[in-house]
């Protein structure tokens, strides 16, 4: 073997490896048995509320929310989970809520992410959406939630669990411009053969939000497992 042909053979052989531990940093699961969540890659984005309050506590084999009584939107999400294609799924308790939503984030950067979220207490309890988020919009002082559902900006759907100490998983596939929802293993959508489309936002974070709103915005809602895999193309 020549020195060129080794040179070339000797890159492959690290571009292999480097999309090898790019594809395993994508993979990741937590049962939160480790109290200490920040080193598994977690961090928090508080979109709305006091920036400066604990929200998190540890606890066996979870982690605990506790939210204020006035509006607050917590993101916690997950720097191993950095992907294009990937699933993203977590399972919730209601330990007890007065007025919250929660959710599954895909995607998630500076410029925006999509999310599926649920209500489980409050006005529309029993009913999931299906959101991006644009910076740019927030940006030009619009709102910046853009439903992704066409026609209505909320559906009902008889798979959440509602009531204290349920718990409902969700799952999010965000794999090229589509986007699929699940509830406890069934798959939501209200149009027939319809499918969720969108183009703006291709890789970013997985992870999950926890939102109280006024009135009786004090919840704790515990997260008992999370996962993310990405999806070979």
């Amino acid at each position: 073997m020549n020195k060129k042909t080794a040179f070339f053979t000797l890159v492959f052989v690290l571009v292999c490896i480097f999309a090898a531990t790019l594809n395993a940093s994508a993979d990741f699961k937590d049962d939160f048995s480790d109290t200490d969540y920040t080193s598994n890659g977690w961090y928090r984005y508080v979109l709305l509320g006091n920036p400066n309050l604990d929200y998190i506590y540890t606890a066996r084999r979870r982690l605990s929310f506790h939210m204020p009584d006035y509006d607050t939107a917590l993101y916690f999400l997950n720097s191993n989970t950095a992907a294009e294609d990937s699933s993203v799924e977590a399972t919730f308790e209601n330990v007890f809520s007065g007025n919250a939503q929660y959710a599954v984030v895909c995607r998630h950067h500076d410029y925006g992410w999509y999310e599926f979220r649920i209500v489980t207490s409050g006005e529309f309890a029993g009913a999931y959406m299906v959101y991006k988020y644009d910076q740019y919009l927030k940006s030009q002082g619009k709102a910046p939630y853009v439903v992704l559902h066409p026609g209505m900006d909320r559906f009902y759907s008889y798979d959440i669990k509602l009531g204290i100490n349920a718990q409902n998983t969700l799952k999010m596939i965000c794999e090229g411009n589509q986007i699929r929802v699940f509830i406890n293993g069934n798959e939501q959508f209200p149009i027939k053969n319809g499918t969720l489309r969108d183009n703006d936002f291709t890789d970013g974070d997985n992870g999950i939000l926890i939102w109280t709103q006024r009135p009786g915005g004090t919840a704790q809602i515990d997260l008992t497992g999370f996962s993310s895999e990405a999806i070979e193309k």
